[in-house]
């Protein structure tokens, strides 16, 4: 048995950190499950010595129940990654008796200097003192670890320990780290997968993949995918490389997450999507009810591996100190995502949850908002009063943080879709875009304010960067394809809308848009395939079918009138606005302008689209539309 002085113990090829659970191959971390790492500690601790199994299961699983196959499949494990490495027989089996770690094993003391050689580049590990981390953790219950494996860069690299003053924890200095990678413009943290197969852990894999692009996303100089965009790779065996190509970015952070209780380890990659070379690795630890310090030390490893500038900004912009409520503001953000009516009230239980435990959580409210609004656009919950909480929620979401992208953007949306305060909204969301320049969803909701208001360049122009911040996104590729539609230049509407089917043809809005546009083109019969289609994914198939029936045999004048008197008869299966632009089709401008004014009266989100609509240009010369356009302040 060797001494402890050190946690650090080398043998062969590998070196072993004892107190922090890491097996690393030169500077490469092993991925291991952890009672797979906590096995060899054991082993190597008592290297040369036979372990009885009685005494591996009394330290490695305690006084848990485990079955025999747990302890013979982690001595697999750790047999096949040696072996995969090119290093045999280093755990021996002892018949009836148990295990024995045969290599030499040799403590490293904790001041050695460790080179690591790249060409030309030195990597150096050494120990110093910290004395701004206990003020870099105050508010929080513990400071995980974290360790960085390889960092390539032309450049000296310094990664510094840091002792935890009074703490005795090791981790790694976040304030050491040089520029490393500063040609990376554009990132795409992708899904992190399961350790093991089949593990039912989809929550908490896309709590923390969120986490982290919510907080890398306030970078200024790299642009990352936001959770949309990446979401649909969930489950995907699709290479990296090639995810990283459909997304267009520079590069791409992948990895894994393994669980066991409530501890965490997460491996993660940093990978060129130009050749596939891995940048730079790493293995994080800590508990599944602690994501913001897992997110903190993680976030601010990758920022000072793409430009150190962007570690203080990270450090500096924490939304809150209180583990609980980010917890809760995650569960929110993973509810919220899915859009549905359930998960959205969800959604908003969790983002009050967090307000309440840390009133100062800015992004707490802003998420309430979010949901509010969201119940209100998707005709699920069309009152007054939930736009009023909303924007109450944004006020106190701005009065705590003004600059907030988030809040700017969802009250721009507000003051666009319900107020009609179009200054207003044009300079929430023009903050919005200049606080997060690389925010997709900013630039696209600013582009759909310049649209409404009949700005169609302009608005091409916003919405284009907001699908280049996010190519895969079906609602900003739809956005672009609706300022051509109303711009009038419908070939580019129609090439638009296909782009979008191209990436999902079961995008009932897409189809919707399409058939808007091959209409006013006099393409009749093809626009009413696309609208039946629509129908079909908007979960109308009944209706749906009566149409197509109808189409075989009628003129597509016939068609429409058809679909105006069944939801004329059933109006929970539209609205307002979709009835105006109908009749319009069929020429009847007096239940147009009647549907306009319904829709008016009811404030509904989507008469804001009078003014930019192809489809009501026949309507302007009628006093009553003037009208309409002079109370939604769109008036010339």
């Amino acid at each position: 048995m060797i001494n402890k002085h050190s946690a650090l113990r080398e043998f062969g090829k590998f070196r072993l950190d004892i107190d922090r659970k890491l097996l690393w191959l030169g500077a490469e971390p092993i991925a291991l499950p952890l009672k797979a790492v906590d096995l060899l500690c054991v082993l190597v601790e008592r290297q040369g010595q036979v372990v009885s199994k009685d005494e591996i299961w009394q330290e490695v699983w305690k006084d848990a129940f485990v079955e025999e196959t747990n302890l013979t499949h982690n001595i697999y494990l750790l047999r096949k990654a040696f072996k995969d490495y090119g290093e045999s027989d280093l755990i021996k089996t002892v018949p009836r008796r148990g295990y024995r770690f045969a290599s030499e094993v040799h403590e490293v003391p904790n001041a050695e200097i460790i080179l690591e050689r790249h060409g030309l580049t030195q990597t150096t590990i050494e120990i110093h003192e910290d004395a701004d981390a206990g003020q870099r953790t105050a508010g929080r219950r513990k400071l995980f670890e974290r360790s960085i494996s390889r960092t390539t860069t032309a450049t000296l690299i310094v990664i510094a320990f840091s002792l935890l003053l009074g703490g005795g924890v090791l981790v790694w200095d976040r304030g050491s780290a040089q520029v490393t990678n500063p040609s990376i413009k554009s990132l795409a943290v992708l899904p992190l997968h399961s350790f093991l197969q089949n593990r039912n852990d989809e929550d908490l894999r896309m709590r923390i993949t969120d986490s982290l692009i919510t907080r890398l996303g306030s970078m200024k100089n790299v642009a990352v995918r936001p959770t949309n965009a990446v979401a649909r790779f969930v489950g995907d065996d699709i290479d990296a490389v090639q995810i990283g190509s459909k997304l267009n970015v520079d590069a791409v952070l992948q990895g894994q997450v393994q669980q066991e209780g409530d501890r965490i380890r997460v491996t993660l990659q940093l990978i060129a999507v130009n050749g596939g070379k891995q940048l730079w690795s790493g293995q994080f630890d800590g508990q599944d009810d602690h994501i913001l310090d897992l997110q903190d030390n993680i976030s601010s490893t990758v920022a000072s591996s793409l430009d150190r500038s962007e570690q203080k900004q990270l450090l500096a912009s924490a939304p809150t100190a209180i583990p609980e409520a980010y917890e809760a503001y995650l569960k929110g953000r993973y509810f919220w995502a899915k859009r549905d009516e359930d998960s959205l009230r969800k959604a908003m239980g969790y983002f009050q949850e967090a307000a309440a435990l840390d009133p100062k959580f800015s992004e707490a409210y802003s998420g309430i908002a979010d949901a509010q609004l969201l119940l209100y656009d998707l005709n699920i919950e069309v009152t007054p009063n939930i736009v009023s909480q909303a924007k109450e929620s944004l006020h106190h979401a701005l009065l705590l943080k003004p600059d907030s992208s988030e809040a700017l953007s969802t009250l721009g949306n507000v003051q666009m879709n319900y107020d009609w305060d179009w200054a207003g909204a044009e300079d929430s969301l023009r903050r919005a875009t200049e606080s997060s320049p690389n925010s997709a969803s900013a630039w696209a909701r600013y582009g759909m304010l310049l649209m409404k208001v009949a700005k169609f360049d302009e608005s091409i122009s916003a919405i284009e960067r907001a699908v280049a911040l996010d190519p895969l996104s079906l609602a900003a590729n739809l956005d672009l394809g609706m300022a051509y539609f109303c711009k009038k230049d419908f070939a580019s509407a129609d090439n638009q809308f296909q782009k979008t089917l191209a990436i999902s043809d079961q995008f009932g809005a897409a189809h919707w848009m399409l058939s808007r546009s091959l209409w006013q083109e006099g393409r009749k019969a093809e626009s009413i395939d696309h609208m039946v289609r629509g129908l079909e994914l908007d979960g109308n198939g009944e209706l749906a079918g009566t149409l197509r029936d109808k189409a075989r045999t009628s003129k597509p004048a016939d068609v429409i009138n058809t679909l105006l008197f069944q939801w004329r008869n059933n109006p929970e299966k539209t609205n307002p606005h979709n009835m105006a632009y109908l009749a319009t089709y069929v020429g009847d401008s007096d239940n147009a302008i009647y549907w306009l004014q319904r829709s008016l009266d009811e404030h509904h989100p989507w008469t804001a689209w009078v003014k930019a609509a192809p489809e009501f240009e026949s309507l302007q010369g009628d006093p009553r539309f003037k009208k309409i356009l002079q109370q939604t302040n769109l008036a010339e």
